[in-house]
């Protein structure tokens, strides 16, 4: 295959639906981000401690409506951006996987340093680790990409439903998340009135506890079948071609949306324990990230759609900026180094101010992007990837 430098203009043809569901995605993640913002929230289950009916009713809602939907989301556009990107150096006889490797390398540098100085919460390691694994299904067929992504999905969906369901009769009673007291105190004690020191140290601490042997290889099975799906769906050109796709779109959208229904409410109606748990924020976020795609493919066909819908290409379109001002934000407002408001936020005040930020996002990546083509970090990915910008 040729070598040659690849035109920074030449890269990426933009697809205004995949803009929408990275700015949607967003969305999603910071009301899901946001009491471990405020809050040691990992280690705790809010309805244990929250007494406040508003506070109940609010953390409930966003619990249902948005759970897990936006991490689904944004894996399953991690693997249609690599696919995309592959496609289009295929087609120029240009070398893919130089390009990709700097880029995640690029993606790598970004994440480590958001997760060691700013905030513990970072994903972008881990997604950059696996889009990295999608190099060995760089040239799959897209029926290959759709059977290793709902093969695996689903064996390890059926596996861990069964083991944890045990599981819970057994622990019958039990919650689901339970109180580490000592653990909490400790980060209320760092966060909120801790030196930069201290505040380091538990930051690496709350990062090791989320992402450490135990946790990684459960997030691997969860997420990567979903940039599996995402490859699909760019081989498949399925906002380029929905047309052909239409009734398949159309029952796909309904059927994920009776099954993200039910499992989001699952926890409520039954009992709130291990495997509920499990099928609220796997079964139900991955069926609430397809619900959305397809809600979103179908809704874009029409142009005052798309006229109404901008704000958020806008926004999805400086993804990654976006993403590292929020936790810039919000460690300023509620760390002891900024405002300290650490553990003094209730679930109401903490949408409250989810709301602010997304409002101002929205109307400042609509003024960025009117004056320039690419976000800040944006832009130094581009240039860590291709040796120019665009």
């Amino acid at each position: 295959m040729k070598r040659f430098k690849m035109n920074a203009a030449d890269k990426e043809q933009r697809i205004e639906a995949a803009d929408v569901l990275k700015g949607i995605a967003l969305i999603g993640i910071l009301l899901m981000n946001m009491p471990d913002f405020y809050s040691p929230a990992s280690y705790y289950d809010h309805n244990l401690l929250d007494g406040s009916r508003m506070n109940y009713v609010a953390n409930g809602l966003v619990d249902v409506v948005v759970g897990q939907t936006g991490y689904a989301l944004l894996a399953i556009l991690f693997g249609f951006g690599f696919m995309k990107m592959f496609q289009r150096t295929y087609e120029r006889q240009v070398s893919f996987t130089p390009f990709y490797v700097r880029r995640i390398t690029a993606l790598l540098f970004i994440g480590a340093i958001h997760a060691l100085f700013i905030w513990h919460g970072d994903m972008i390691v881990m997604y950059s680790f696996f889009a990295l694994i999608m190099l060995f299904f760089q040239e799959a067929k897209k029926e290959v990409l759709l059977a290793w992504g709902t093969g695996i999905f689903s064996i390890y969906a059926v596996i861990m439903i069964v083991i944890l369901t045990a599981a819970a009769l057994v622990n019958e009673g039990d919650t689901a998340a339970g109180i580490h007291q000592p653990i909490i105190d400790q980060a209320l004690q760092a966060y909120g009135h801790g030196s930069f020191a201290s505040i380091f140290h538990q930051r690496l601490l709350d990062w090791y506890y989320a992402y450490n042997l135990n946790t990684v290889p459960f997030l691997f099975l969860s997420l990567f079948p979903l940039f599996l799906l995402g490859g699909f769906m760019a081989k498949s050109e399925w906002f380029e071609e929905i047309e052909e796709y239409i009734v398949e779109t159309k029952w796909l959208c309904l059927i994920s949306f009776i099954v993200y229904a039910a499992s989001s409410v699952l926890p409520y109606v039954l009992d709130h324990n291990v495997a509920t748990s499990y099928i609220h924020d796997t079964i139900g976020g991955t069926a609430g990230a397809i619900f959305i795609v397809t809600l979103v493919t179908l809704a874009m066909r029409s142009v005052s759609i798309q006229k109404v819908m901008q704000p958020f290409a806008f926004l999805g379109r400086m993804i990654l900026t976006n993403y590292i001002v929020q936790s810039i934000v919000c460690t300023f407002l509620f760390y002891s180094y900024g405002l300290g408001y650490y553990g003094h936020i209730s679930i109401v005040e903490g949408l409250a101010i989810a709301g602010i930020i997304i409002f101002v996002q929205l109307l400042g990546s609509w003024i960025w992007m009117s004056l320039f083509s690419d976000g800040p970090l944006e832009k130094l990915i581009r240039y860590a990837t291709y040796g120019r910008s665009r």
